[in-house]
């Protein structure tokens, strides 16, 4: 029954998904302003379905650009990702009625693709920084704005996957200033960098246990003008260099650079990277294919305990900032520790596995 409406329907469909010498052509037929965004959209979800309904908003018109499924497996996402090939993933999108054209790209990020479309305004998710995307200076070179969309908290396709396979790596996820390092306030010369008490042996007991060990932390000095990009980055290669020479591992080291009230134009700006909010720890979350709700964050600030709740950490720890033990609580924490080491120990206990 009803056949030739079905058929209509999906050629209209199939009629969205355009690549080669058609391509051009079919964009130049689209309202303007046009809207351009890419990503992998694997396994489509509510944040991918919200987030595309806002980039149609800003425009007359909306194309989607997907990895091919070469590009997608460049991005590391995790092993036999993505799930559905580069026309499948197209198809799902082109059914959506926000998006009125989708197409395809290999390379690792879509420049040479917007060169040719020359699209009008180029978003990308709230968990990038705009003003650093080579894409969105690219489009703001002839004249056209880049904007950034949030995702839906807690829409993530890896923890999908996680939850369907039942697998996922489990991270620790470590504030830097007050649960590694002494709080100098606004350290950035190595010679003022000094360990936490117990903060090394706390990560050799929590990487023994099977935890990537993640860094994730607010620098302010930067929009405030106290210390440099690069001068972060030097002191950060120092930091993960010498923890590499106490056999420590560092997965990843995750830092916001803004403040609203910065004096540096470029990273005065509100953000959703900024603990409280959860922008980094969902990043390093999508980034190493880590299972959230296996996971541990440990900080010494109720914004550390803020972000971990907001991005569905399994367990949220404070440490008590330098370890000193007449300060309270962390606020919010499910429970607080002295040090890293007694916050690991505790944890862990005698059988190296977080009890349930």
């Amino acid at each position: 029954m009803n056949k030739p409406a079905d058929a209509k329907r999906s050629a209209q469909v199939s009629d969205k998904v355009v690549t080669g010498d058609q391509l051009l052509p079919r964009a130049a037929q689209l309202g303007r302003p046009m809207v351009f965004t890419n990503g992998v959209f694997d396994l489509l979800h509510r944040g991918h379905v919200t987030y595309l309904h806002e980039a149609r908003r800003l425009g007359a018109s909306l194309l989607v650009a997907v990895n091919s499924d070469a590009s997608a497996r460049r991005l590391g996402k995790g092993p036999n990702r993505p799930l559905n090939t580069h026309l499948d993933r197209a198809m799902v999108l082109a059914g959506l009625e926000a998006v009125d054209l989708v197409t395809w790209f290999d390379d690792p990020v879509p420049l040479p693709l917007i060169a040719r479309l020359k699209p009008d305004i180029y978003v990308k998710g709230g968990d990038y920084r705009i003003d650093q995307l080579a894409e969105a200076r690219l489009v703001q070179s002839w004249g056209g704005t880049a904007r950034a969309i949030d995702y839906v908290e807690g829409c993530s396709t890896t923890d999908l996957v996680d939850r369907i396979r039942g697998a996922g790596q489990k991270a620790a996820f470590l504030d830097r200033d007050g649960v590694i390092n002494l709080d100098r306030g606004y350290l950035f010369r190595w010679q003022d960098c000094e360990w936490v008490p117990g903060a090394l042996e706390g990560m050799r007991l929590l990487q023994a246990a099977g935890f990537l060990l993640v860094i994730v932390t607010n620098q302010s000095g930067i929009a405030r003008g106290y210390f440099s990009e690069s001068q972060y980055q030097a002191f950060t290669d120092r930091f993960v260099d010498a923890l590499a020479g106490d056999a420590i591992r560092i997965e990843k080291v995750y830092h916001c650079p803004h403040h609203p009230e910065g004096s540096v134009a470029q990273y005065a700006v509100a953000c959703n990277c900024r603990k409280p909010l959860p922008g980094m720890l969902h990043r390093a979350i999508r980034d190493l294919s880590i299972s959230a709700v296996d996971s541990i964050l440990f900080g010494d600030q109720p914004s550390d305990v803020a972000a971990g709740r907001q991005a569905g950490i399994g367990r949220v720890i404070g440490v008590r900032t330098d370890g000193h033990r007449n300060l309270a609580p962390v606020e919010g924490a499910d429970e607080t520790h002295d040090t890293l080491l007694e916050a690991a120990s505790a944890l862990l206990g005698q059988s190296g596995r977080v009890p349930n």
